[in-house]
């Protein structure tokens, strides 16, 4: 088979990906809009990311969250990455609206054949919030490049979150998507989540774009949908 089709298998794959993702969200019960614009740069080998997010909810008053930053990943031996960060939420209807979250990760990544697969576990503290709770999050991601060049890409992974002040597992996020490049310094990921919170409320169905705008090269590190 020639390269140009496999690239075009490729993208027709992400594209019937991409309207099973819009199909899912028709069929939501409570659908959400994840919205994310990612401004990344680099400085020797510490990788920056200007994170710019808003979630909105098709049967409530919006913005549900905003939210913006600053995170940098230290690429480390053996395959390990170490992401340290602060991020300021606005939750626009909730009283006090405002949280600051201060943040750290660690993150393994290993490849199975083509699939590179990312084991990142992160603690968060939600300043004020009720209790300011500290979080633990862990996030097994499954990334596969598709067609010759790989520009396009779909992933999958699951996230289970872990409140210390309440001392329980509160919440799981699975989610599936794909993406591409759409210019040298210009990536766009689109993806299906579906949240389930503990204590029996129905689950929240979300459709998701994260735009990837690059001002430089990345520095080798672990590629984070």
């Amino acid at each position: 088979m020639s390269v140009g089709a496999t690239h075009e298998r490729g993208r027709a794959a992400s594209g019937l990906w991409c309207l099973s993702l819009l199909a899912a969200a028709a069929r939501a019960q409570t659908a959400q809009s994840w919205n994310e614009v990612d401004v990344a740069a680099s400085w020797r080998i510490v990788a920056f990311t200007l994170p710019l997010v808003a979630r909105m909810d098709s049967r409530l008053p919006n913005p549900q969250l905003l939210a913006a930053g600053l995170t940098a990943d230290l690429p480390l031996p053996w395959e390990l990455t170490l992401t340290g960060g602060y991020l300021f939420v606005d939750l626009p209807q909730r009283t006090p609206s405002d949280v600051r979250v201060p943040l750290a990760a660690l993150s393994k990544s290993f490849r199975i054949g083509r699939v590179t697969v990312a084991d990142r576990n992160r603690f968060e503290k939600l300043i004020g919030l009720s209790t300011s709770p500290v979080r633990y999050r862990n996030r097994l991601l499954a990334n596969l490049p598709l067609g010759a060049t790989g520009r396009w890409h779909a992933f999958i992974d699951d996230e289970v979150f872990y409140d210390f002040s309440a001392s329980h597992w509160t919440q799981n996020r699975f989610q599936v998507g794909g993406g591409a490049g759409l210019r040298t310094h210009l990536a766009l990921d689109l993806y299906f989540l579906q949240r389930n919170l503990r204590g029996g409320a129905p689950p929240t169905r979300v459709v998701g774009a994260t735009l990837k705008i690059l001002l430089t090269e990345r520095p080798g590190a672990a590629r984070d949908h």
